[in-house]
């Protein structure tokens, strides 16, 4: 007792007390952080004053300034009947589809995968988290073989399927995480009560499962909604141009209006945008889950 009280007299304890930073320190951190948000948020801004010009401030006199006329006539220009529209619905249709076949086959195969022991559970698992691995540039030309022998380009579906199978790996490593953290002992009382197989993943699992769902579509429909090379290379026709080729195909072919332009990719960036800063939470969420559990 005596040695630990002299140890103790001897030793300063000040030097190990974690000293709080001063102010200029701060100072500095904030405003690293204030030139670090400027940098973010500069896009969003140009995008924004671009879509409000005409050609000769954008490329002349005034390039990153506010208008000297707030043009909001280009967006109703862009918003006139014809290829905004069609381009909407078709990216709408293609995205609640996409969204909608990923969330089924992702959250079966899941549940085969983690919940039903057979022999080459895990061989499979690994085979679809290799996909994840494979580009979507790799795979264009392929499928557009394919796709083109049997007559489906140009339609809606030749770009439903390609998104549905470049979703479903990360779909199945995100559902992954959540549903090893649902005890198997529910699955033992389901079954014991009558449920079969289906029963226990309607009854159980799915209910269990709303937030891997939520995360999933979210993380699909940012995938899909501003996807562009599948969509220019399939489809031809613009009453099938999804909201990325219609946008592309305001430019022109002799001169380009850059401020209809401008309008066009802000109708169909800024709601990507919006979705993802009111869910970003949940996504970065589930993709830590994924990444432990799964």
């Amino acid at each position: 007792m005596g040695k630990s009280s002299a140890l103790n007299s001897s030793v300063d304890l000040e030097v190990y007390k974690v000293r709080k930073s001063s102010k200029l320190v701060k100072v500095l951190i904030y405003i690293g952080l204030v030139i670090w948000l400027f940098v973010d948020l500069f896009p969003v801004y140009y995008l924004f004053t671009f879509s409000l010009k005409d050609n000769t401030e954008i490329l002349k006199t005034n390039v990153l300034g506010l208008p000297n006329d707030w043009l909001f006539s280009n967006y109703s220009a862009a918003l006139e009947p014809g290829k905004i529209q069609r381009g909407l619905l078709n990216s709408t249709i293609v995205a609640v589809s996409t969204i909608v076949l990923t969330l089924v086959v992702a959250l079966m195969a899941t549940y085969a995968l983690t919940r039903i022991q057979w022999r080459g559970n895990k061989f499979l698992y690994n085979i679809f988290m290799l996909g994840i691995t494979i580009p979507v540039h790799v795979a264009l030309f392929p499928v557009f073989v394919m796709f083109s022998n049997m007559g489906w380009t140009n339609t809606l579906y030749s770009l439903i399927i390609p998104y549905v199978a470049f979703a479903v790996p990360m779909a199945i490593m995100i559902s992954t995480g959540f549903m090893n953290d649902i005890p198997k002992e529910l699955d033992e009382a389901a079954n014991i009560d009558g449920c079969g197989i289906w029963g226990i993943f309607f009854r159980v699992i799915v209910p269990l499962m709303k937030p891997a769902l939520a995360t999933v579509g979210i993380y699909t429909f940012l995938q899909c909604w501003n996807e562009f090379l599948f969509a220019n290379v399939f489809l031809t026709s613009e009453k099938k141009y999804t909201l990325p080729c219609a946008v592309y195909s305001l430019k022109g072919k002799d001169m380009v209006n850059y401020g209809l332009l401008g309008a066009g990719l802000a109708l169909a960036t800024f709601p990507m945008l919006i979705v993802y800063v009111l869910l970003s939470k949940r996504i970065q969420e589930s993709f830590i889950v994924g990444a432990v559990k799964g």
